[in-house]
């Protein structure tokens, strides 16, 4: 998002913040409401980052369907629940027959991509699948 920083000019940082932590996941993966806010270092923020990107000024440019619920579930997005899981299933990700993404297409620490992507120091963070 660096190439166009004022389209971002809207937005709060928050918003900033978690934009740019979902365009660092990879196609194929997910990450979590909970899990972009812990590595934020808002833990309790989830609903907040599910705000955040239900506002996303580039849809086209920030991929928020690669974030779902903490349960598994796909949860929100913009063009409908069938869209969010056709659009992720394309990617490769994978559903469990009761239509969650199953753990292998989950990723839980996210500062290794934040570091790669956006180069920001690692804040302190909680996650189980590491990217390098």
């Amino acid at each position: 998002m660096s190439e166009n920083p004022a389209q971002l000019d809207a937005c709060s940082p928050f918003q900033q913040a978690v934009l740019r932590t979902v365009i660092s996941i990879p196609p194929g993966l997910v990450t979590t409401y909970r899990a972009i806010a812990v590595c934020l270092c808002k833990p309790g923020a989830a609903r907040a980052v599910g705000k955040a990107l239900a506002d996303n000024p580039l849809p086209l440019f920030v991929p928020c369907h690669r974030v779902i619920c903490s349960d598994r579930s796909i949860g929100g997005y913009q063009g409908g629940a069938t869209m969010k899981r056709t659009l992720l299933a394309r990617e490769g990700v994978t559903f469990d027959p009761a239509g969650r993404v199953t753990d292998e297409s989950i990723i839980t620490n996210l500062n290794p991509l934040r570091r790669k992507h956006i180069g920001e120091p690692p804040p302190i963070s909680q996650g189980s699948r590491i990217l390098s």
